[in-house]
C-alpha cells in the first residue's frame, strides 16, 4: 500500500470582525502560553456575498482544474480552461491575493490545498 498524502485544508469563514479578532486573540493566548496550536489555515469574509464574489463558479473550476493539473503557467491553465489569458490572469491574481493559490518564483501557480471548507452561519447579519 502506498503512502497517504496529507490533507491540506483551508477553512473559509463568514464572520464579523468581532469573531475574527476573538479567534486571533485565542491563538495569541495559546502561543503566549506555549500551548500546542494546530496548523489550521483560515480565511475570513465579512459576508457570504463577499465569499461568493471571491469563489465564483469560474474560479471554483479554475481551482479544481489547477489542483488536478498541478503547477502550471497562467497561459497553460487558460488554454486548458478554454478562457482568455487576461481573464484567467485576473482570477489567479485575486486567488493569490486571498491565499487560495500560490505563485512560485518562476511564475508557475499551484493550489496548496486539497480541501477547501466553507462555513457560514445563517443567523449572522
Amino acid at each position: 500500500m502506498g503512502a497517504r498524502r496529507a490533507v491540506t485544508e483551508i477553512k473559509l469563514h463568514v464572520e464579523d470582525s468581532t469573531a475574527f479578532f476573538e479567534r486571533a486573540r485565542e491563538l495569541a493566548r495559546a502561543l503566549d502560553e506555549d500551548r500546542q496550536t494546530s496548523a489550521e489555515h483560515h480565511l475570513s469574509f465579512g459576508s457570504l456575498e463577499a465569499l461568493l464574489r471571491m469563489l465564483t463558479p469560474d474560479r471554483w473550476v479554475l481551482l479544481r482544474t489547477l489542483k488536478a493539473r498541478g503547477a502550471s503557467s497562467v497561459r497553460g491553465l487558460a488554454l486548458e480552461l478554454g478562457r482568455g489569458v487576461d481573464v484567467v490572469c485576473s482570477d489567479v491574481d485575486e486567488l493569490v491575493g486571498a491565499g487560495l493559490v500560490d505563485r512560485a518564483s518562476d511564475g508557475r501557480i499551484h493550489v496548496p490545498w486539497s480541501r477547501i471548507v466553507a462555513e457560514a452561519d445563517l443567523r449572522a447579519a
